[in-house]
C-alpha cells in the first residue's frame, strides 16, 4: 500500500504550535516530523497510529518551518506536500530550484523546468520561445506550462500556455480527471491575430486490465476565440464562443488500432453532431488496411457562410485545434498541407462544404513497402439542394504514418487529376513540426 501524509494545517499560539497530519492513503506507519529554523534541524518527533488525521502540539520554538519525513527513511510517494512555511508565503514553504529540461523531483524544492523552443507557421514565421513548467516525471496534481515566443515574421510576441489541476483515482476506471483553463495567441492570417481561452474538464478511463492500452476520454470544454476584424472576410462574426462535448475511445497494439469518437458542439447560431471510426490492421505479411468513416450532421445552422461548414478535404479549424502552417491560404504550398480530419478526402473538389449533413469513408492499403493506393467516398448534403456523391482515388507515400505523408491524387470527381497541367498543386502532404506531436513517433506502439 502506498504511504503518503501531508501537513493540511497549522495554527500557532504564543507558546504552542498545533500541527494537523493527514494519512492521505490510511497506511498504518509512523511519520516524523522536523521543525527547522534556518534550515538547521531544531527537534525531530514521531508519530504512530494516524489512521485519518491527527493534530498535535509542540513548543512554540518560532521555526522557520515544519517538515513531514525530512530525512526520507519513510518511502512516501509523495513527498511535496511535506513541507509548511511559518512565514505565511505558500510559494516558501520550499526553495525555488530553476533547472534546464525535465529532472528527476526534488522534494526539498520548488522545481521550475525550462527548455528552448522553436515553432513555425506562415503568418508569425520562425517562433523561437522558452517553456517554463512545473511536470517532473512523478504524478503531481497542479501543473503549469507557458511557452512565450516571438514570431520572427509578424514581429509579435506570441505564444500558448495551461494550468491544469489532475485528480488521481487508481483503484477507479475513471482513473484521472483534469481541470484545466488554456489560451493561446497567434496569427491567422498576415496581420491578423487571433486568441484563444478555454476552460477544459476531462475524465480519463482505462479497463479493469492494467495491461490493456485502451483508453477513453470524455471531454467537457468551452472554446472561446477573438479574432482581429478583417473587412474583406465573408465570416459574419470575427468572435465566437463553441460549447464542446467530445468522447473519444482509443485501443493501440502492434497489430489492430482501433479509435471512435463522438462530438457535440453547440454555439449561438449552430449546433451539431459527428462521429469517426478508424481502424488500422497489420497482416503478418506486413500489408496494412487503413479504413476510416465519418459521419456530421448539423441540428440547427443560422449562419450566414461556410466557416462553420463540414469540409471534405480542409476543414476551417475554427476551434483551432490543428497544427496548420498556413491556415487562412487558399494557394501555393501552405494550402496543399492536409490534416485527416472530417471528411478526410485529399482531391479540392469544387464543392467541398456541406451545412447539413456529410457521411464519407476513407480506405487504403499497401501495395509495396510504403507505397499505398487510397479511395474516398461519400455523400454530401447542403440545405435547399440534393446529397451529391463525391470520390476521389490515388497513390499515398506513407513514409511516417500521421507524420510525413504524401498524396498523389489520380481520378475524383474533377476526372483525371493527372492530366491537368497544374498537377503539382494537386499534391498533398502531412507534415508534423510539433515537438511535442513529434514525440509520440517514439512512443506510439504501431508503426
Amino acid at each position: 500500500k502506498k504511504i503518503d501524509f501531508k501537513i493540511s494545517k497549522i495554527t500557532r499560539s504564543q507558546d504552542s504550535i498545533y500541527v494537523t497530519i493527514k494519512n492521505k492513503t490510511h497506511a498504518n506507519v509512523p511519520i516524523s516530523l522536523f521543525t527547522l529554523k534556518n534550515d538547521s534541524i531544531q527537534a525531530k518527533n514521531w508519530y504512530t497510529n494516524i489512521p485519518k488525521q491527527q493534530t498535535i502540539s509542540l513548543p512554540n520554538t518560532h521555526p522557520n518551518k515544519l517538515v513531514l519525513n525530512y530525512d526520507k527513511i519513510i518511502p512516501e510517494y509523495n513527498q511535496r506536500d511535506n513541507w509548511k512555511s511559518l512565514n505565511g508565503i505558500i510559494f516558501n514553504h520550499r526553495p525555488l530550484q530553476i533547472r534546464a529540461f525535465k529532472d528527476v523531483e526534488n522534494p526539498y524544492y520548488n522545481q521550475l523546468f525550462h527548455i528552448p523552443i522553436v515553432y513555425y507557421n506562415y503568418y508569425d514565421g520562425i517562433t523561437p520561445g522558452a517553456r517554463f513548467y512545473n511536470k517532473s516525471f512523478l504524478e503531481k496534481p497542479f501543473i503549469y506550462d507557458i511557452r512565450p515566443s516571438y514570431g520572427l515574421n509578424s514581429g509579435k510576441l506570441v505564444g500558448a500556455g495551461s494550468l491544469l489541476y489532475r485528480h488521481y483515482r487508481r483503484d477507479s476506471r475513471n482513473y484521472l480527471n483534469t481541470f484545466s483553463l488554456s489560451g493561446s495567441y497567434f496569427h491567422y492570417k498576415p496581420g491578423y491575430s487571433y486568441s484563444t481561452i478555454t476552460p477544459a474538464v476531462r475524465f480519463t478511463f482505462r479497463p479493469d486490465d492494467y495491461r490493456s492500452n485502451k483508453r477513453s476520454i470524455l471531454l467537457f470544454r468551452n472554446v472561446n476565440v477573438f479574432r482581429e476584424v478583417d473587412e474583406t472576410s465573408t465570416t459574419e462574426e470575427p468572435n465566437y464562443s463553441v460549447f464542446n462535448t467530445r468522447f473519444v475511445s482509443t485501443q493501440n497494439t502492434v497489430e489492430n488500432f482501433l479509435s471512435y469518437s463522438g462530438d457535440f458542439q453547440l454555439s449561438q447560431k449552430f449546433s451539431k453532431l459527428a462521429f469517426t471510426l478508424e481502424y488500422r490492421k497489420l497482416f503478418q505479411n506486413n500489408r496494412q488496411l487503413n479504413l476510416r468513416f465519418f459521419y456530421g450532421k448539423f441540428l440547427h445552422n443560422n449562419t450566414n457562410s461556410d466557416f462553420f461548414s463540414f469540409a471534405l478535404d480542409r476543414p476551417t479549424d475554427y476551434l483551432f485545434d490543428l497544427q496548420y502552417l498556413g491556415r487562412s491560404e487558399n494557394s501555393g504550398i501552405y494550402s496543399q498541407q492536409i490534416i485527416i480530419s472530417e471528411g478526410g478526402f485529399k482531391s479540392k473538389l469544387d464543392n467541398p462544404l456541406a451545412n447539413d449533413w456529410m457521411a464519407t469513408v476513407n480506405g487504403s492499403t499497401n501495395l509495396w513497402k510504403w507505397i499505398e493506393i487510397y479511395g474516398d467516398a461519400g455523400l454530401l448534403k447542403n440545405s435547399q439542394n440534393d446529397s451529391q456523391f463525391v470520390y476521389d482515388a490515388g497513390i499515398r507515400l506513407n513514409l511516417v504514418t500521421d507524420y510525413f505523408e504524401l498524396y498523389f491524387p489520380m481520378y475524383s470527381n474533377n476526372g483525371w487529376e493527372v492530366d491537368d497541367a497544374r498537377y503539382a498543386e494537386k499534391i498533398r502532404f502531412i507534415v508534423t513540426l510539433s515537438p511535442r506531436t513529434l514525440l509520440g513517433l517514439f512512443t506510439r506502439k504501431w508503426f
